[in-house]
């Protein structure tokens, strides 16, 4: 087992290569103070009606006393200016180098209420049955809403576990706390072992917690239900196809006649068409 080693901590400026570094020798960091305070109120206010709808979980690993909000895309216009936020897209640069696409995965408002336990150790990669991925497919953020704290229930890693065999089953208190301030975000890996800790104050602890993936596996939500394309036709080029409307690959992702998707969202433009359309694809042919 990896040592409890503590996560490691850049400050807002930090250069898109230290944030590489760290997730390359730990696996996570957390980024310091990566969004004002007031766009993290924003982001909890466009939320707070659907978060009052929301159910409680109904196992230990979603927590009875854990409220899990979706569709953050959607419903939450402020976090849609923080989608692509720079830390975010020099994690997800620099981890899928070598991938054609790739983008946001799921978004989740999770609220851990007081007296609830800790979240069994587990890494976010298990979502494809478990599998050993030779290679990551997956990064994870974690906005702090609220600030963080061992006591209320911040998330726990194992820093370096990125690097241990997929079927360990890690105890709680082989992970230490990612605390952070409101506003800081954190960024983990898939591989990286993690759980929602104990929240022992009398506070809610808040996060906004979204996973990113490489272009060729399944979203884990459906954006492309929840937001159809006369939803998103106003909506930031860059942020459509971060959310699905997008080519991976040589093939993967048309729409229609083999047509860019976001052929979809605007049919007055003109769009290539043909599989092989993605820059640089016919270098792997």
């Amino acid at each position: 087992m990896m040592g409890n080693s503590k996560v490691p901590v850049l400050a807002t400026t930090c250069s898109r290569e230290e944030i590489a570094a760290a997730l390359d020798e730990q696996g996570c960091v957390v980024i310091e103070n990566a969004s004002p305070h007031s766009t993290m109120d924003a982001i909890r206010a466009e939320l707070a009606a659907y978060a009052d709808d929301a159910a409680f979980g109904v196992s230990e690993f979603e927590g009875i006393s854990t409220r899990r909000t979706g569709s953050c895309v959607l419903r939450s216009p402020t976090y849609r200016t923080i989608a692509r936020h720079r830390a975010i897209l020099a994690a997800g640069q620099h981890v899928f180098h070598g991938a054609t696409a790739w983008g946001l995965s799921s978004t989740e408002l999770i609220e851990i209420f007081p007296g609830q336990g800790g979240q069994p150790v587990h890494r976010d990669q298990w979502k494809y049955d478990y599998v050993d991925l030779p290679i990551e497919v997956d990064v994870e953020a974690m906005w702090a809403v609220t600030d963080f704290t061992e006591q209320n229930g911040a998330t726990r890693l194992m820093p370096g576990s990125h690097r241990l065999p997929n079927d360990l089953r890690p105890a709680f208190d082989e992970t230490v706390p990612a605390e952070m301030s409101k506003g800081s975000v954190l960024l983990y890996l898939g591989s990286m072992y993690h759980g929602g800790g104990a929240n022992q104050s009398d506070e809610v602890r808040i996060g906004l917690s979204l996973q990113h993936a490489v272009g060729w596996v399944s979203r884990a939500e459906q954006f492309m239900l929840e937001c159809p394309p006369a939803v998103v036709k106003d909506w930031d080029d860059e942020l459509v196809r971060f959310i699905g409307y997008q080519m991976a690959g040589d093939s993967l992702g048309v729409y229609g006649d083999s047509q860019d998707p976001m052929a979809a969202v605007h049919p007055e433009r003109n769009y290539p068409k043909g599989w092989v359309v993605t820059e640089g694809a016919d270098e792997h042919l």
